[in-house]
């Protein structure tokens, strides 16, 4: 992506960060000139006050206007690009046996495997301040008279950024084998009523960052040991594994005839290998993946990723029901109903399954006749705890969360011909918003609000045909 940065300096061709001169002056580098004078004035909400905005016209006129009163740092664009420098390539080999079999007319089995080979070759940003010092011909660093290291270059110079941050300087690869089965069966209690149980497993893979991240390497310049972050290999662990999941179920369904279905099921899923943050001592098996000499590097400590131990444990169950609501009188004909409702829990989360949402229902009701239809559907999400919260003087149990919310989506369409019709679609046309709030056990209600995302209501019109 374009991750150019311009820096407004004024007729002068110097940045400042007063907004006066020493003689008392206005900075020519003021943003006053770009003021937006109609959109300042909005309120802003929960009691805030007005706040000044800049007109990005007025800009984008100064600029073409005035382009030797912008200026680009060339070291910041180079780091910035080539951190964002990463190539990722997966390749998934499968083959999949399966066998099915009826017995007695009413129990059927259908059980098989699936085999996954998977191979990843990564590429992204190498960083090692040690490239940038001064070096003497036998290839020790050059350092002043307080032992501090030289660099070759100023740490703010292009110069120095290439030599520092490497393109695509890291190398990453990747391969596992994995087998997935299954075994499904179903059996018919009675024409309308089937009971059916499975077994399955499922595969959650990294994601890319995980090998295309890049390698932060610490600076073996400055003495050790030392709790900062310039000390430690910064890394995303290429020898993660994939998270795998063994998943029970059980479901009962029943029919209505044609025109609806009950059915209600209980499932056990195990997860083993889930991915969790961790700062610790290096391994020989680290700096053997990573090809960095133990001589160097074996005494620093590594900020990465790992797979955790054990096993973490969800329980849940689903019901679903829909019909076609025939039984109402004739105005009424058309109707559709269907409801979803699902509750889940985990055991043993250790804060590493932080998407786990405990509590779901949607429902929907459709009215379709020749001429027209109408849809509403709601969702309802209940309350979702997500990453903890630590740092200093932070309360033990502090969590990031989502509070419940209710979605309500509605369409329509009316068909002038059978060719050509009208339709329209509201997405959550109550402007729920998204909002995040932040607390611990001893958080005051007043306290727990930390930020909304207002995404309004969507409205779509538009004209559709068949040609």
């Amino acid at each position: 992506g374009n991750l150019e940065t311009y820096t407004y300096v004024g007729a002068d061709a110097r940045a400042s960060t007063t907004p006066f001169t020493q003689a008392g002056l206005v900075n020519d580098d003021s943003p006053a000139r770009f003021l937006d004078e109609a959109f300042s004035q909005r309120i802003p909400d929960f009691g805030l006050p007005r706040q000044e905005q800049v007109d990005n016209k007025k800009l984008w006129q100064d600029y073409q206007a005035n382009p030797t009163h912008w200026t680009r740092n060339a070291a910041t664009e180079y780091s910035s690009l080539t951190r964002f420098s990463r190539r990722a390539e997966e390749w998934i080999s499968s083959a999949f046996l399966r066998g099915d079999a009826t017995l007695f007319s009413r129990l059927k089995v259908v059980t098989g495997v699936r085999v996954e080979q998977t191979n990843i070759n990564a590429e992204g940003p190498l960083t090692d301040v040690t490239r940038g010092y001064l070096r003497n011909a036998d290839g020790s660093v050059v350092r002043n008279a307080a032992g501090q290291p030289q660099p070759f270059a100023p740490t703010t110079s292009l110069e120095y950024a290439r030599a520092t941050v490497l393109d695509r300087g890291y190398k990453a690869k990747k391969e596992y084998l994995r087998l997935f089965p299954s075994v499904n069966v179903s059996y018919n209690l009675r024409d309308n009523l089937i009971a059916r149980a499975a077994y399955y497993q499922t595969v959650g893979r990294p994601d890319f960052n995980q090998y295309a991240g890049g390698l932060t390497l610490p600076d073996t310049e400055l003495p050790t040991p030392n709790v900062s972050n310039a000390t430690r290999i910064q890394v995303s662990n290429v020898s993660i594994r994939a998270w795998q999941a063994e998943s029970y179920m059980a479901r009962l369904e029943y029919y209505f005839g044609n025109i609806g279905q009950l059915s209600v099921a209980y499932f056990v899923r195990d997860y083993e290998n889930m991915f969790g943050n961790v700062t610790a001592p290096v391994t020989p098996e680290f700096l053997a993946a990573y090809e960095l000499d133990p001589d160097t590097y074996g005494i620093y400590e590594v900020v990465t990723q790992f797979n955790v131990p054990g096993v973490i444990r969800t329980k849940g169950i689903e019901v679903d029901y829909r019909q076609q609501l025939t039984f109402l009188p004739p105005w009424a004909r058309g109707l559709n109903f269907t409801a979803n409702f699902s509750s889940q829990r985990g055991r043993n989360t250790f804060d590493y399954f932080q998407n786990l949402i405990p509590f779901n229902v949607n429902w929907g009701l459709s009215l379709v006749r020749p001429k027209f239809n109408l849809r509403i559907n709601e969702n309802y999400r209940g309350i979702q705890r997500r990453a903890r919260v630590t740092g200093r003087s932070i309360e033990d149990g502090t969590y990031n969360y989502r509070p419940k919310r209710l979605y309500i989506d509605v369409s329509g369409e009316y068909y002038l011909k059978r060719s050509l019709g009208l339709f329209v679609t509201v997405r959550n046309i109550g402007g729920a918003t998204e909002d995040t709030k932040i607390y611990g056990p001893s958080t005051p209600r007043y306290a727990r609000f930390r930020q909304r995302d207002d995404y309004s209501s969507l409205w779509t019109f538009g004209v559709k045909g068949t040609f």
